[in-house]
């Protein structure tokens, strides 16, 4: 198992309810994917072939929330990560899920956080 974080401030946030021009959104896209790689590259992620991700998002603010509209972000991290080698691909052969989770806290006050827990699977078929 492996943890990854990520502490991302409100102008990188990517958001399935966010109405964005597409070159915004490109931008935020290649800074985000960008973070993933880099990180995995800092943190010596080792590689699986097939692994369960699950995705702890914290908020800035208490309040409601929908883990799930953070699937921009995370798809963005995720393809930085499988840019850093830690996957073969990032198709659903080899990256089961992610599974969309709400941290009761994020790390940073103001800032969105983004917990990636990657747990080795065994091949399910």
């Amino acid at each position: 198992m492996t943890t990854l974080t990520f502490s991302i401030p409100a102008d990188l946030w990517l958001s399935a309810n966010q109405r964005l021009h597409w070159a915004p959104r490109a931008k935020r896209t290649k800074a985000l994917r960008e973070l993933g790689y880099f990180t995995a590259k800092a943190r010596r992620a080792p590689r699986f072939d097939v692994a369960h991700v699950a995705a702890f998002i914290g908020y800035p603010r208490n309040g409601k929330a929908d883990p799930a509209n953070a699937a921009p972000t995370i798809k963005a991290l995720i393809d930085g990560i499988t840019d850093a080698g830690v996957f073969p691909d990032d198709d659903s052969t080899h990256v089961i899920g992610p599974t969309y989770l709400r941290d009761p806290k994020p790390e940073t006050p103001g800032c969105y956080s983004v917990r990636l827990v990657i747990t080795n699977q065994e091949v399910p078929w």
